[in-house]
């Protein structure tokens, strides 16, 4: 009976204080599920810019969207440490401790946030843009994130590059403006009339249903060229007379506008019996003497 006693007494001591813990417990349980939660509720909505009928720009979404979750996800812990009676003193040594820690660990990722940070600043480019990336990676830009930027190249293969790889080498940005110079490099044979060939090159370029006119006067812009058409004179070279034509067309469909230019040039130069050589080597047999 001493002994039953005895526990009926530690139960109704230890009973009150279990009890505060299991509730803790539960609590911090229900913050951490409701943060993460609201997290990713949160980040969703801003990465299809549902947010308060606000449109966000396409290159911000998802950097938004990923600073918001990993901040609701730290203020959350924090919570729950505090819930389950951590002293707020001892959070904030143990978690300045861990960010050196981290940061010392991950030098490497904290420069491609650096890196991501500055192409979101400076916006080199931008969701939709077509570029080119140290002249090995080409292709349209799909996502910039805080880490990896996302590049669909021409073969429609997804590309994840380094925010840091990107800002450190050379970007080549195609999309930027809405019309390009197309610039096409042909050579004649040297008893072309250079003349008629400069004018009938011209007349080609002039002729073409895409062409963006120049207007004298008229700032360049989206239905007004920089520079008229112009062939010129290049060099002389080792078999032929080297022209190069140039004009400006919508930078929208660009290979193709620029291969239909080509097979008109081609197809005109055909037609007035005009040469395109190509380097040919005459050999000498010399006979040996019997």
């Amino acid at each position: 009976m001493d002994a039953l006693a005895n526990f009926w007494t530690q139960a109704q001591t230890d009973f009150p204080i279990l009890l505060i813990l299991g509730g803790n417990l539960v609590s911090a349980l229900l913050i951490f599920i409701a943060g993460i939660f609201f997290g990713r509720f949160l980040s969703k909505r801003l990465r299809k810019s549902q947010f308060g009928g606000s449109h966000l720009d396409a290159t911000l979404r998802p950097v938004l969207a990923s600073v918001v979750f990993y901040l609701i996800l730290a203020m959350t812990l924090y919570a729950v440490l505090i819930k389950l009676g951590v002293p707020p003193t001892s959070l904030l040594a143990v978690f300045g401790g861990a960010a050196l820690a981290i940061g010392l660990a991950l030098r490497d990722t904290l420069s491609n946030i650096a890196a991501g940070v500055m192409l979101l600043i400076l916006r080199p480019l931008k969701v939709g843009d077509f570029v080119d990336i140290s002249q090995s990676t080409l292709g349209t830009v799909e996502e910039v994130g805080l880490f990896t930027t996302t590049i669909r190249n021409t073969e429609n293969i997804a590309v994840y590059l380094p925010n840091s790889l990107i800002w450190g080498n050379r970007i080549q940005n195609f999309g930027r403006h809405v019309n390009r110079k197309a610039i096409i490099d042909i050579g004649v044979g040297y008893g072309s009339d250079l003349e008629a060939v400069r004018k009938l090159l011209l007349d080609i370029l002039a002729g073409q249903e895409d062409l963006i006119p120049y207007q004298d006067g008229v700032t360049p812009g989206h239905n007004s060229a920089a520079s008229p058409p112009e062939v010129y004179v290049m060099s002389f070279g080792d078999s032929a007379i080297n022209l190069s034509c140039r004009c400006w067309l919508p930078g929208d469909g660009w290979l193709m506008r620029v291969t239909t230019l080509r097979i008109a040039i081609k197809r005109a130069l055909d037609d007035a019996g005009v040469e395109i050589p190509f380097p040919q080597r005459v050999v000498h047999m010399a006979k040996a003497d019997d």
